[in-house]
This record gives structure tokens, C-alpha cells and sequence, in this order.
């Protein structure tokens, strides 16, 4: 579905990401770990077009970027940044319906769609409410729904790329979320590549994990492939305990 080869962005005359091949399927989570700075962002910014690749392609469902109509594109390729910036007094389910904008739907069918995926997002009972006056972590929860309503009409699976999804959500709704990105991938068909700190949480939900340090992709695969002791004392500077809970889900302490 998603397919990178020979990736190469630079600024200034330094790298900033290299990735000489990584793909995902449709129904794959990806988690992207890395350190501060590893070059997290800039890869969901170089996929999303934001920013120019120097070298290399990005393929979506067998097609370059370049190929798909700005339209369609929409349609498929959803981000969630970490944050946004938005200073009019909207109400938050007018927000949500921005997602709107490249559908063709109509209006009942628009306000039925907002409905849906607030209440997926645990954000419906503040529809009415004006988007500046909500939390950090509800702001986030109503960007989610709308960029899901931008994705719902998606002759293809969809990608979604989540920048920190988790960032500004209490532990409950770090949860709450990623237990809703899951069932996205499994029920829905859609690949989603996260951005996460939390190593557990990578280990808990995602499928694969593409592992990032100093611009380098140096490690993709299962969560336990790579999420090993030695590798996260190399790569964080910290020596983690190994645990199994009652799943057989690995643990990092």
C-alpha cells in the first residue's frame, strides 16, 4: 500500500532522513520510535508532501505522490499533527466538519458523519462547545475526528499519519485512542504510521516498528524484534528491564 525507496531529505546541506526502503500494508500499524531530534516528524512531514524529498519515492496503492490529484489525495492520506493552530471561534463539531471539505457528501449525511466519529473520538459531548475553550488533549481528540471524516470516503484504504498522537491525552485516553487507531486497522483496512515515545505502547498496539537515529531508519520490524534491551540502551541511553505479562506482551521497565 505505502511503499519508500531510496529516501533522502536534506536542509542546509545536512541530512535530515535517509530511508533506503520501508513499506506497510493496509491493516498494518507502524510505530516510529526514536530520540529527540531522530527525525520522527520530518519523515510524517516528507510522506504527508509538506516537505520535498532531495531523492527517492513515495508510493501510495502503486502510485507516486506526484500521480494522485490533490482531491483524491485528500481522500486517502490523512495527518494529525502535533499540534494545531486555530484562533476562530468555531464550535468544535464545526471543526470536525472541515474534514468535509474534499467529500462529496451531502449535508445530512455530513452532520451524520460528524456525529460518528466525535462519538469514536470521545469528543461528542462537547460538540456545541467552542473549539478555543477545550483542553490540549480534547483540541487534539476533534482534530482526530475530523481528519477521520476526511478519510471516510476513501475509494482505497486510507493512510493516516498520527505526529505524537498520544501527546496531550491522560492515560485513559492514550488508551482510549490507540484502541480505536487498532480497530481502524483491523475493521476499516486503514495503515497508519504513529509517531510514540511510550516504547510499551508501541509494544501493546503496533504491528511493526520503524526505529529512527540521527536521520537513519536503523531498525525496522516486530516490537520484539527491536525493542530489545541492548538496542534501546544504544539507541536512549537507558538499560530497561525485560518483562512478559500474562499475554506474552513483552515489557520494558
Amino acid at each position: 500500500m505505502l511503499f519508500i525507496e531510496n529516501l533522502l531529505v536534506t536542509q542546509d546541506h545536512r541530512q535530515i532522513l535517509s530511508l533506503p526502503k520501508a513499506s506497510l500494508v493496509s491493516g498494518e500499524l507502524v510505530a516510529v520510535l526514536g530520540p529527540n531530534g531522530a527525525g520522527k516528524s520530518s519523515l510524517i512531514k516528507t510522506i504527508c508532501g509538506e516537505w520535498p524529498a532531495n531523492q527517492g519515492q513515495i508510493y501510495l496503492h502503486d502510485k507516486s505522490l506526484q500521480q494522485w490529484s490533490r482531491q483524491q489525495l485528500a481522500k486517502h492520506l490523512g495527518v494529525l499533527p502535533q499540534a494545531s493552530q486555530l484562533s476562530f471561534p468555531f464550535k468544535a463539531q464545526e471543526v470536525v466538519a472541515i474534514g468535509a471539505t474534499p467529500l462529496s457528501l451531502k449535508r445530512r449525511d455530513i452532520e451524520n458523519a460528524v456525529q460518528k466519529w466525535m462519538q469514536a473520538t470521545d469528543t461528542w459531548q462537547f460538540a456545541d462547545r467552542i473549539y478555543t475553550s477545550l483542553s490540549g488533549g480534547e483540541r487534539q481528540r476533534v482534530q482526530l475526528a475530523r481528519v477521520l471524516l476526511q478519510l471516510s470516503q476513501a475509494e482505497h484504504a486510507p493512510l493516516l499519519l498520527l505526529d505524537e498522537p498520544t501527546s496531550a491525552q491522560d492515560l485513559g485516553q492514550q488508551h482510549q485512542l490507540l484502541n480505536l487507531v487498532k480497530s481502524l486497522c483491523q475493521q476499516n483496512g486503514f495503515a497508519v504510521i504513529s509517531i510514540l515515545h511510550d516504547l510499551n505502547q508501541a509494544s501493546r498496539y503496533a504491528d511493526k516498528v520503524w526505529l529512527l537515529h540521527q536521520g537513519e531508519l536503523v531498525a525496522q520490524g516486530s516490537p520484539p524484534q527491536v525493542l530489545q534491551p541492548e538496542t534501546v540502551m544504544k539507541i536512549w541511553g537507558y538499560q530497561p528491564e525485560l518483562f512478559f505479562n500474562s499475554q506474552g506482551q513483552q515489557i520494558l521497565v
